[in-house]
């Protein structure tokens, strides 16, 4: 029965993991071009964010766009230094202004900026984040579409000395390629972080909702309905990331919890052909990383302990470098390239398990390795992330299943406004 588990779950995983490498090389639809540029109103929600907020407000100012743009930050109760490094800024440029309001969330703010907006397009960028020279020009374009009510971009992670970092920023780009690949189905309706709005359709759908942790991806699936076209665009922001641990698993938990909540609220759109491959590929893949997730993580930590305990502490060797090496090869891909070599010298017996485990992982690493290669700027660090990203993704998938055990409990008792951030 462990066997068969597996053995499903891996096939499964594998048949997912082609259908992004056929998309990855199905050609994208021609560019579009803009005639004129309307006016752009950045929208930038902060909470306690002295410490990046005036980079964020020169670069959204200092990017390359020939139309006009004004930058507006909303204050959202923030206790530091936030509004006094703001208002240092609007002293020397017009085109910034201030709004600051009572602590009440990310959406709140959001909103509270669009009615004080002017610009025909809204662009909402996170307040941590640096936009790229022609990010702008990029992000606007598909708006020569009258169909289109909202586009998205490219996020990466601003990589310091921090290996935190670098599997972020390979994480991050893995997730962007993702939704490329989407994007050639028609199928974008997750909006994070760096997105731009037509103002018709944001006033026509009511804006931002707070009633989930993920507004980015809630109104993307409210767009969807009002029969908006959402597209993806090649503009990059670099975000400023979780630099510890402890603030990574709150992120993780806010984003695994915002999620589900989606889920619920919008549960008639997957599996549903009326939101074509948005409900038909879009939601049912996010979906099935959580199902493959709570069956695969229990699994795995079964695998590492038993090993552990059966081959070492068993006999009285808790440490030593046997044990190095047994750890070392779980936490990197120099574990699944032993296990390969020993299956296919006859050490150990090359069965169905092993088949479908090596593909899995051949697929996986072409994806990563292709998702990789459609940006800039790619290193050695990102390489020696990827070398050991296992472990990586062990700790963000445990802190994003746990929520499961929260939001699905059918007797919780729902919150009214749950977009409150803190930091």
């Amino acid at each position: 029965m462990f066997e068969l588990i597996l053995s499903l779950l891996f096939l499964m995983t594998i048949l997912l993991d082609i259908s992004w490498l056929v998309l990855y090389f199905m050609p994208s639809k021609g560019r579009a071009a803009l005639k004129d540029y309307p006016s752009l109103s950045i929208i930038l929600p902060a909470h306690n964010e002295a410490d990046v907020i005036e980079a964020s407000i020169l670069h959204g100012i200092g990017s390359t766009y020939p139309g006009v743009k004004e930058v507006i930050v909303v204050n959202d109760g923030s206790t530091d230094r936030t509004r006094e490094v703001v208002e240092r800024v609007m002293s020397s440029d017009s085109r910034v202004r201030l709004i600051n309001v009572e602590h009440s969330g990310k959406a709140k703010a959001i909103n509270t900026a669009f009615s004080n907006a002017s610009g025909e397009i809204v662009v909402v960028v996170d307040a941590d984040s640096k936009l790229e020279p022609d990010a702008l020009m990029k992000l606007v374009a598909p708006f020569s579409d009258e169909r289109v009510g909202a586009v998205s971009g490219v996020i990466r992670v601003s990589m310091n000395g921090n290996p935190l970092t670098w599997f972020q920023d390979v994480e991050y780009m893995m997730s962007s390629t993702w939704r490329h690949l989407v994007n050639k189905l028609n199928a974008t309706y997750l909006l994070p972080g760096f997105t731009a709005f037509r103002r018709k359709a944001l006033e026509e759908i009511g804006g931002f909702c707070r009633d989930t942790l993920c507004e980015d991806f809630e109104i993307g699936l409210r767009m969807k309905k009002a029969g908006y076209r959402m597209v993806m665009a090649d503009a990059v922001m670099y975000t400023h990331p979780p630099q510890d641990l402890r603030s990574l698993i709150r992120q993780r938990l806010r984003w695994s919890r915002g999620t589900l909540q989606v889920f619920r609220k919008h549960s008639d759109v997957a599996f549903n052909r009326k939101y074509g491959a948005v409900g038909l590929y879009g939601l049912p893949t996010q979906m099935y990383w959580f199902f493959s997730g709570a069956i695969s993580l229990p699994i795995t930590l079964y695998q590492i302990t038993n090993g552990y305990l059966s081959y070492f502490v068993k006999y009285n060797d808790l440490f030593s470098f046997n044990v190095f090496k047994y750890f070392f090869g779980w936490m990197s891909v120099y574990g699944m390239m032993e296990y390969a070599f020993n299956s296919f010298t006859g050490v150990y017996p090359m069965d169905a398990i092993f088949i479908l485990c090596f593909l899995s992982f051949i697929i996986g690493m072409a994806y990563t390795i292709l998702s990789l290669a459609k940006f800039p700027g790619v290193n050695w660090r990102h390489f020696l992330a990827i070398a050991f990203y296992f472990p990586y993704s062990l700790l963000c998938l445990t802190f994003f299943l746990l929520p499961l055990f929260y939001e699905l409990y059918p007797w919780r008792k729902k919150d009214s406004a749950v977009n409150i951030w803190n930091k």
